[in-house]
């Protein structure tokens, strides 16, 4: 597939935005904000029929204003109609179900921004659209974070708490990621491109530290405890099995060649932490001071940072040779803990038509000098 793309200095005057949850408000009236004609769309009607009757998303915080918005709807299509720009602001659980309904209608030569990715979030949409009839040459981009961090005060009233400092992101293939730019980085200045999008999927934080906490708290989640998640839930002892899956993820960058850096060094640069234990540098981490614990097992922190997070992470190191045991453990323990098997359902390298390949040809297909998808 040759996908066209918007070229340098282009900004679409319609952009899509899917997901009317907080990331995803909050990018939309960031967008109308800045004179975009902007539709938003979610499955579900209370997300959006309080923008649909008012006309406006509200904006309170760091962003204040009232941004027009063209339409609040569930139907797909006519968001989709016209909008060279693409948003999608859903959970990583959502992507397929996502891909699946815009497949038909996203437009030939749009620019899909995902936003937040978490592993491999931009070959798993176009694999997915692709294998549910779309036709459209597109480019698809995978950030590392969202580019805003908020709650709905109510449905369409967003209270944008900050802009992050700096969002990496890469395009698939890698070729196309300087053209994305030229357009993202215009409206997103926090936007910071990396060489592939290996490397930005490889850097999924939230795979290495939520799944330990929330696994090994199982007791006090199940009884309805309050509980603080990071600071009594990262106990010492806990914190030193993230230590453990975040050191096999350097391992699997350290295999593959590309740069990287652990999970401390991310607290530096994120919130400005000094401590290089893992344990001290979360109870240094000040936003996550008063984070409280799930209050139920059925949360994301499990049920979509292992088949998106962990599960590729194994599936990655198993073609290049890789051992990482605490990763695999942490994934079985999931399974047996949801009777679910995870490798089997989560996002694999098979399940992507990209089984089979070895650490050259990973890199070929998705590393920094791939210049055409990885099925072409």
């Amino acid at each position: 597939m040759n996908a066209s793309h918007p070229g340098p200095g282009h900004v679409p005057g319609r952009a899509a935005v899917l997901g009317a949850g907080p990331i995803g408000c909050a990018t939309a009236g960031y967008l109308a904000l800045q004179g975009m004609e902007v539709s938003i769309f979610d499955l579900s009607p209370e997300a959006v029929s309080a923008i649909s009757a008012s006309g406006i998303i509200r904006l309170e915080g760091v962003i204040q204003g009232q941004a027009p918005i063209r339409a609040a709807t569930t139907d797909i299509a006519r968001v989709l109609e016209g909008a060279r720009l693409v948003i999608s602001a859903v959970p990583a659980s959502a992507h397929k179900a996502l891909a699946r309904a815009l497949a038909p209608f996203i437009q030939d030569g749009a620019l899909l921004l995902i936003q937040p990715g978490q592993t491999l979030s931009a070959v798993t949409f176009l694999h997915t659209a692709m294998h549910h009839g779309m036709r459209a040459g597109i480019t698809a981009v995978e950030t590392l974070n969202t580019l805003f961090t908020g709650r709905l005060a109510s449905p369409g009233r967003v209270q944008v708490y900050a802009v992050k400092n700096s969002v990496w992101y890469a395009a698939l293939p890698a070729s196309r990621t300087a053209a994305a730019g030229a357009l993202l980085e215009r409206l997103f200045p926090s936007l910071s491109p990396l060489p592939s999008i290996l490397q930005v999927s490889l850097h999924n934080f939230n795979a290495i530290l939520h799944p330990p906490i929330t696994l090994l708290n199982a007791g006090s989640i199940d009884g309805g405890e309050d509980f603080l998640f990071y600071v009594q839930g990262g106990t010492p002892h806990i914190m030193q099995v993230v230590e453990d899956l975040d050191g096999e993820r350097m391992e699997i960058l350290r295999a593959l060649g590309i740069p990287g850096f652990p999970l401390t060094q991310w607290f530096h640069e994120a919130y400005g932490v000094q401590e290089s234990d893992y344990h001290a540098a979360v109870a240094a981490t000040a936003p996550y001071a008063t984070i409280k614990g799930p209050r139920s097992l059925q949360t994301r922190l499990l049920l979509e940072d292992i088949p998106t997070g962990l599960v590729p992470y194994c599936s990655i190191a198993r073609a290049l040779g890789v051992p990482v045991p605490t990763m695999n453990a942490t994934v079985r323990l999931c399974s047996s803990l949801y009777r679910r098997d995870f490798f089997a359902t989560g996002r694999t390298l098979r399940a992507l038509d990209l089984g089979g390949l070895d650490g050259p040809a990973l890199l070929q297909k998705l590393g920094p000098d791939s210049t055409e998808l990885p099925w072409a």
